[in-house]
């Protein structure tokens, strides 16, 4: 049986290279979780016939196949998002897929997740004469276990005050998501575009007497504005050494990260 959906991850895109191969690992990840998955459903799926039928007529082909999966940008690529859309329909076509899940690697409920990127996908659609459909997935920010994902890395990182490191954005619906997240997190929040910055958020953590201050960046994948803020943290922390600030690093491209995308899909 091969399984209903292919998968296409989005991603923003960046000029940095390494966001492109991030993301690639990132499904590389991912498609490692379903052969593992497949696997394991394949020797279910066999000792079950094998209880029913003789042996002969239990063949490779009755088994689950591997869904396919890709990533694509939204910017800053050669094709737009809507031509990569149309080429992974007609390879997932090709294989016998009928429908795809494009999956949004965002964070934040954004102009790219409520316009962008259905735009796009109501494009690829004019151009595929319904050979198979397209669905759009709800984006990353709002799966069900990202709050525990994040809990887990401030544990590790520890610290009397979590600071949730995140971009900003003139939309009241994406700062009250971020809002909503760092309560849940039991973090005050820094934006990196917008007030109160970082370095507002530390200096008043140190005038409460904080010692030791963990700083989580929100972000996707390491890139420029993850840079920029390692230096910034840097800095502060030449300015400030009666205190400690711990950083953590953005969600990349994870075991835990890929866990996550395999429970939602």
């Amino acid at each position: 049986m091969i399984p209903s959906s292919a998968y296409l991850l989005v991603f923003h895109g960046s000029r940095d290279p390494r966001t492109q191969s991030t993301a690639s690992e990132l499904g590389q990840l991912l498609t490692t979780k379903f052969q593992s998955k497949n696997i394991l459903t394949q020797q279910n799926y066999i000792e079950l016939n094998l209880s029913f039928s003789q042996p002969e007529m239990v063949t490779a082909f009755d088994s689950p196949k591997i869904p396919l999966i890709e990533v694509a940008p939204l910017e800053l690529a050669p094709l737009s998002l809507n031509e990569s859309l149309v080429k992974f329909a007609l390879r997932a076509h090709q294989k016998g897929f009928k429908r795809i899940k494009v999956l949004p690697l965002f964070l934040a409920p954004g102009i790219h997740v409520q316009e962008d990127i259905p735009l796009e996908i109501t494009l690829a659609i004019k151009q595929i004469n319904n050979q198979v459909t397209i669905e759009l997935s709800p984006y990353l920010g709002k799966y069900s276990g990202m709050v525990q994902l994040l809990s887990r890395k401030f544990r590790q990182l520890s610290g009397e005050t979590r600071i949730l490191m995140v971009h900003g954005s003139r939309s009241p619906q994406v700062n009250h998501y971020y809002q909503s997240l760092a309560t849940q997190l039991n973090a005050i929040i820094a934006y990196w575009s917008g007030s109160p910055s970082l370095a507002q958020q530390v200096m008043a953590q140190i005038a409460a007497g904080r010692k030791k201050i963990t700083i989580l960046p929100y972000f996707l994948f390491p890139g420029r504005i993850t840079r920029a803020i390692a230096l910034e943290v840097a800095a502060l922390q030449a300015k400030h050494p009666q205190v400690e600030l711990v950083l953590g690093q953005p969600l990349g491209a994870t075991e835990a990260l890929a866990e996550l995308i395999f429970k939602e899909v």
